[in-house]
């Protein structure tokens, strides 16, 4: 279990994180959403262990991150933005950077290398410069690095970007696998809906918070009971306004020709109640439907 408890982190002009609270359990692929993309990336950066909170506290397992002598970093795999690759190395010598960096030796070391290039399909690559790679293998390699010391949870901050729909395919295929082995994967990406199908769970962040998190079929039908509802009138348009107005479940009521367009807070109960009585009041209505949006943009109003 990963906890964020009221995480602040700001800059000279803004809180990009403000107060953000959030608890992601163990074996989920987390979806981070939102137009709020900062805010995203440092969330991500701030639970590797890179970018520390001015305030509150993030803990793994019940043990904060930023601890004294905590080892943390050795059940993490951090994927940033920038690879920040240098094109002079060979790929078997950039996994072995990184494995003496977490101080792997011996047989497991040479077995590790062969296990992540296998997986992401980089073994006619392991002796190749970075430079001379193709761009679409990039974003594998630098995943094969932060997979390299078999952590608990990964993640990845638009993992996704550079690649084509093949590749973006085979990244897919690669983190379900990751996540039957008993990994948690967390993802900052701007592809929702083309993603639906990796992602179990996702978080949406507006200006620094966690407005909604869940799994995708929870969050959806959060979604859907607050999406707006559109409904054509083709009589009696000042009644029917009257009879939305009066209602204390209907809000943000706007006309658009004659279309009214509502959002409605009740049940199906209350609505069916509410349907009824704008049919009684003399309202002639042609059509009433509910406005299917991206989730994203729903939590966003």
């Amino acid at each position: 279990m990963l906890e964020l408890k009221h995480v602040s982190i700001k800059n000279k002009k803004r809180k990009i994180l403000d107060e953000f609270q959030l608890s992601i359990p163990d074996g989920v692929i987390m979806g981070f959403l939102g137009s709020d993309d900062e805010a995203k990336s440092i969330l991500l950066a701030s639970i590797a262990g890179s970018r520390a909170p001015d305030s509150g506290e993030i803990l793994l397992n019940q043990v904060p991150i930023y601890g004294r002598k905590n080892k943390a970093y050795m059940s993490l795999g951090y994927m940033p933005k920038k690879y920040g690759f240098s094109d002079l190395l060979r790929v078997e010598e950039y996994f072995d950077l990184f494995l003496s960096l977490y101080k792997i030796n011996g047989r497991y070391r040479q077995r590790r290398v062969d296990e992540v290039t296998e997986l992401l399909s980089l073994q006619e690559y392991r002796t190749a410069f970075i430079g001379e790679m193709p761009a679409d293998r990039l974003p594998f390699l630098c995943l094969g690095k932060c997979i390299l010391h078999d952590p608990s949870w990964i993640l990845l901050d638009e993992p996704f970007t550079r690649l084509n729909s093949a590749a973006r395919s085979q990244m897919e295929q690669v983190l379900l696998l990751l996540q039957e082995q008993g990994k948690t994967i967390l993802i900052n990406s701007q592809l929702f809906p083309e993603l639906i199908d990796c992602f179990s769970d996702v978080t949406i962040i507006e200006d620094g918070k966690a407005v909604v998190s869940g799994t995708v079929e929870e969050v959806y039908d959060m979604a859907i009971k607050k999406s707006p509802i559109r409904m054509r009138v083709l009589a009696g348009m000042e009644s029917a306004l009257s009879v939305l107005k009066n209602n204390t479940l209907v809000d943000r009521v706007t006309v658009d020709g004659q279309d009214v367009i509502f959002r409605f807070n009740g049940g199906e109960r209350e609505e069916a109640e509410l349907l009824t009585e704008l049919v009684s009041s003399g309202a002639l209505i042609h059509n009433y439907m509910k406005d299917r949006i991206n989730p994203e943009q729903i939590f966003r109003r």
